[in-house]
């Protein structure tokens, strides 16, 4: 594919920050409509971008252990290897904690920002695309494609035609963003878009692990990958606070 632009700028890192300068601005305008100042929204957009980062990191290290031989070798970042699931589960914790410290409501804010996060998995996918990691199992397929060998999709499958993993997460991540919109018309309680978010990004990415490339010892229990197991889990946390959300509105 093409993972770099130009020659000379990296495809995925400039659509990561394009995903970040666009996820800011909006945030920034759907905080003022909430109340929230912009400069509030401002410090949280800040860190969701630290803790991301940080996270989608170390969340691969801790489940490829096995592979950073000598140890150091984990530290090598321009070697690749990145979790999204780590970014969104770290982020998360942050805001949370950092609404604690400064004494804000948590579920109105990650309301503002949860859309957000939805549109920049479908910016930053396409980034995958181009750059040819995170590839899916071969297809014979109308919609598979062969990536060159410039690529890890490309060598490291013999130039195979594959299904576009990358795509269908970004057309995932997309139609999420989507769909967020348009409930938030109807429905602005506390928590709702925030747990919807979870609900719907868990079911895409369950979703499009049943197509992508895993080696068999990355398998886990019953045949599910961890992030298809972290799907399940932030369903069911996303199930649970609209649910209690929705019964603490309901008159007694």
């Amino acid at each position: 594919m093409h993972p770099q632009l130009f020659g000379i700028v990296k495809s995925f890192g400039t659509l990561l920050a394009l995903s970040f300068v666009i996820g800011i601005w909006l945030s920034v305008r759907r905080g003022r409509r909430r109340g929230f100042a912009p400069d509030l929204v401002l410090d949280f957009c800040l860190t969701v971008m630290i803790s991301s980062v940080i996270g989608v990191r170390l969340f691969y290290i801790f489940t490829h252990l096995a592979d950073y031989d000598p140890w150091y070798e984990a530290f090598f970042i321009w070697k690749g290897g990145l979790t999204l699931y780590g970014g969104i589960i770290l982020s998360i914790l942050a805001v949370w904690f950092f609404c604690r410290r400064r004494r804000v409501d948590f579920l109105p804010l990650a309301d503002v920002l949860a859309p957000q996060v939805a549109l920049g998995i479908g910016i930053t996918r396409l980034g995958c695309f181009l750059n040819g990691c995170c590839y899916g199992k071969p297809t014979d397929g109308p919609l598979g494609v062969s990536f060159p060998e410039t690529c890890s999709a490309g060598w490291e499958t013999g130039c195979a035609s594959l299904h576009p993993t990358q795509l269908y997460a970004s057309a995932g991540g997309f139609l999420v963003f989507g769909l967020l919109l348009l409930w938030e018309r109807r429905d602005r309680s506390p928590g709702s878009t925030f747990s919807r978010f979870l609900i719907l990004y868990g079911i895409s990415r369950f979703v499009v692990d049943l197509f992508r490339y895993y080696a068999p010892g990355d398998m886990g229990p019953l045949g599910l990958t961890t992030s298809q197991w972290i799907s399940l889990g932030l369903m069911g946390i996303g199930g649970w606070v609209l649910l209690s959300r929705r019964a603490a509105r309901e008159p007694e």
